[in-house]
């Protein structure tokens, strides 16, 4: 890996008491929700943060959440980790994806989008991987925030950005100007941080699944195919789904599941 990304991801901050706190809970069969919601609310910021997310036309939730203990009852607590973790990387980092062509949050809402994209899909697939993977698919391109911010201290913004403005396949691109995909460098970051080898190596190799471990080949499989249908560069367009359709059928796990959950999304927003 790119020296100067490797020396970012160990210099990344820890994350912090409340998020260590949480992922303990989380990982305790015998703690109820309710306590679960208590950690979170130690830390108003995060809370606010959350209900936004979860009010967002991304859940399509008709009526307004105002708890972070319903949030968690109506979308589950992976879905919860995954937004309470998108959140506290973006206040560790800072967020600038100019070389991508998108704000932070058009970013934030792409992620948003891949994520709802598997639950909408790969809940008919199989329910069972489904945790992990939707979590992950909120969280795979975090990697791009220190790319992003590796090409704009390397003074290589206008060719990289006319790269991704011209179509070019992102990972391609990301390879040729330093050397690893974002999904590569997520895989690292959460390492890192410490998280569960199953969910750090389904992203780790979402851009090579092919060359994925047999215990989570599948799970790269579907993240990949999630941001083929949603890249950063052309989220939902005919020609994204198109493709992710394609890939979809090759390895044999057909398309008419796929293809209704993302028309139905695209024709959400």
């Amino acid at each position: 890996m790119n020296e100067s990304l490797v020396k970012k991801i160990r210099q990344l901050p820890p994350l912090p008491k409340t998020i260590e706190e949480f992922e303990r809970a989380y990982n305790d069969p015998d703690i109820s929700l309710e306590d679960i919601a208590k950690i979170l609310e130690h830390d108003p910021m995060l809370v606010a943060n959350i209900l936004k997310t979860v009010n967002s036309p991304y859940y399509g939730l008709r009526n307004e959440i105002t708890t972070v203990s319903h949030a968690i009852s109506l979308l589950g607590l992976s879905q919860i980790k995954g937004i309470v973790l998108q959140n506290t990387i973006k206040k560790l980092l800072n967020i600038d994806m100019e070389p991508y062509g998108i704000t932070a949050e058009e970013f934030a809402n792409i992620s948003h989008l891949q994520s709802n994209l598997m639950y909408r899909w790969y809940r008919k697939i199989d329910s069972r991987k489904l945790n992990t993977l939707v979590m992950a698919a909120l969280l795979q391109e975090m990697g791009k925030i220190l790319i992003a911010d590796e090409i704009i201290q390397e003074d290589m913004l206008y060719p990289f950005h006319s790269e991704i403005e011209a179509g070019a396949d992102i990972t391609l691109v990301e390879k040729s100007f330093v050397g690893v995909t974002a999904a590569e460098v997520t895989g690292q970051m959460f390492e890192y941080w410490g998280f569960d080898p199953l969910f750090v190596n389904s992203i780790r190799y979402s851009d090579d699944y092919l060359s994925a471990p047999e215990d989570v080949k599948d799970y790269s499989l579907a993240l990949h195919i999630v941001k083929t249908a949603a890249p950063v560069n052309s989220p939902l367009s005919e020609v994204s789904i198109n493709k992710a359709l394609a890939l979809s059928e090759k390895e044999g796990l057909g398309t008419e599941f796929l293809e209704d959950a993302a028309m139905s999304l695209r024709n959400s927003f």
